[in-house]
């Protein structure tokens, strides 16, 4: 192979890399539960209240979703698991661990919830992730995040053997809404 297609196939290559390097980072704020919102003195109790609302209907529809019980475990800790039957047979999804609320510039009164799920493995002692697998922050309170992280997937991801871990396979999409 030439040289210089060599070097445009490396530079195709590391694209999408230098792309989300270059993404901004919006606020967004995480928290456990409805009081916990409230306590942070952002939004009302009916504001926290419809957030969480939303992303625990979200929950069900958008969390990774493994063929086993140990393989969900693995990922997200013993007793962190349950059961879902939506017509593809039994599924074990991680419990939503917590919710983040994105809010945008320019927009001081529109803001997004998603659920969060807590693996004990990510950034080395644990921490929340998206459904997609993104982590979002080690704990719960303010962060930045990219926006491709705060937005939600079009449909859940199915995970095979440990499906944030290294050896994992990811089969479906997920995107902006």
């Amino acid at each position: 192979m030439k040289r210089s297609q060599t070097v445009r196939l490396l530079l195709m290559g590391a694209a999408p890399v230098f792309l989300t390097a270059c993404e901004p980072e919006e606020p967004v704020s995480l928290y456990k539960d409805v009081a916990e919102c409230v306590a942070g003195a952002k939004l009302t109790q009916d504001q926290c209240q419809a957030a969480f609302d939303h992303a625990k209907s979200e929950h069900e529809r958008v969390a990774p979703r493994y063929s086993s019980q140990s393989d969900c475990e693995t990922d997200f800790g013993s007793g962190r698991c349950h059961t879902v039957n939506h017509g593809a047979g039994i599924q074990y999804i991680p419990l939503m661990a917590a919710y983040a609320l994105g809010y945008y510039a320019g927009r001081p009164n529109y803001y997004q919830s998603q659920p969060l799920y807590y693996s004990h493995t990510t950034y080395g002692s644990g921490g929340y992730l998206n459904s997609g697998g993104q982590p979002i922050a080690r704990t719960t309170g303010d962060a930045r995040v990219t926006r491709s992280a705060m937005e939600t997937p079009s449909r859940a991801v199915t995970m095979s053997r440990s499906g944030f871990g290294s050896s994992s396979s990811a089969r479906g999409s997920w995107g902006g809404s």
